[in-house]
């Protein structure tokens, strides 16, 4: 269906309905209009138009699916933290260490965020393939590499059907679960929450060429985590994100990294 809003309710920012009491108004206009109002200010009331069959936008679409993308990665990384004595730089390879006779207490939060994400991988997965329901969840003393293969097996079917999730109204509530940043401590974990508190070293760095949409130079490119996958390019002034796969630019060359050139010695 053309023309319909992003289930997320996003917004276009200054963008207003004819009926909302800030359409038309120019900058001084709605600089005495908030100057003498005691409501707040419409930052935009227009919708941002889903992408073609989605109920998300652009926007949105792209940053679920790279979040949805990372919580394989961010569980395995919270069972580490849980277990320091097994932390390492995980690429799927099984780590194995000796287990001290007194452990260190693990932190509650950091059981609950990884529960919390594993559980919902878990149902999604379900909710595209019923016949996982049968699945074993994952142990509580599941080491890095366990917990690791067991998110990744329910994000691969979840990631398979994306795009047919994505236009079904239930997306919302998956991207609830991904992108909902909670208000002080969160009574559940979304990936978001996770990732602010136990973030992936991933290293980002600011690209040295403006981003395509908006021309400022405010592009961060992500590296890939391991080998395969694609590095990842968002402008955190205008939210347009891309990456390696992507069929519209060349972006590996757009934004790599300079290298001085040297003079070979003569």
């Amino acid at each position: 269906m053309a023309g319909r809003g992003c289930i997320r309710g996003c917004t276009v920012r200054d963008v207003h309905f004819a009926t909302c009491p800030w359409f038309g108004l120019d900058d001084d206009q709605a600089a005495a209009k908030r100057e003498a109002s005691t409501d707040a200010p419409c930052g935009g009331c227009a919708p941002v138009v889903a992408r073609e069959e989605s109920l998300l936008c652009e926007g949105c679409y792209k940053r679920l699916r790279r979040l949805l993308g990372d919580t394989a990665d961010l569980i395995g990384h919270l069972r580490s933290l849980a277990d320091p004595t097994k932390a390492a730089v995980y690429d799927r390879v099984q780590v194995s260490s000796s287990r001290p006779e007194l452990p260190a207490p693990v932190p509650a939060d950091l059981i609950d965020a990884s529960n919390d994400l594993m559980r919902m991988l878990r149902d999604w997965a379900v909710f595209v393939d019923p016949q996982l329901a049968g699945r074993r969840g994952l142990a509580a003393g599941a080491e890095t590499a366990e917990a690791f293969d067991q998110a990744n097996v329910c994000l691969q079917v979840v990631l398979a059907d994306f795009d047919w999730l994505a236009n079904r109204t239930e997306i919302r509530d998956l991207a609830d679960a991904v992108l909902h940043r909670h208000v002080g401590e969160p009574q559940w974990w979304s990936v978001v929450d996770a990732l602010a508190k136990w973030p992936l070293d991933d290293q980002p760095r600011w690209a040295k060429n403006p981003c395509p949409e908006c021309d400022c130079k405010t592009v961060r490119v992500r590296p890939p985590r391991r080998t395969g996958d694609p590095a990842s390019y968002r402008c955190t002034t205008c939210d347009w994100e891309s990456d390696d796969r992507a069929e519209d630019g060349f972006w590996a060359e757009a934004f790599a990294e300079l290298v001085p050139e040297v003079e070979a010695a003569a």
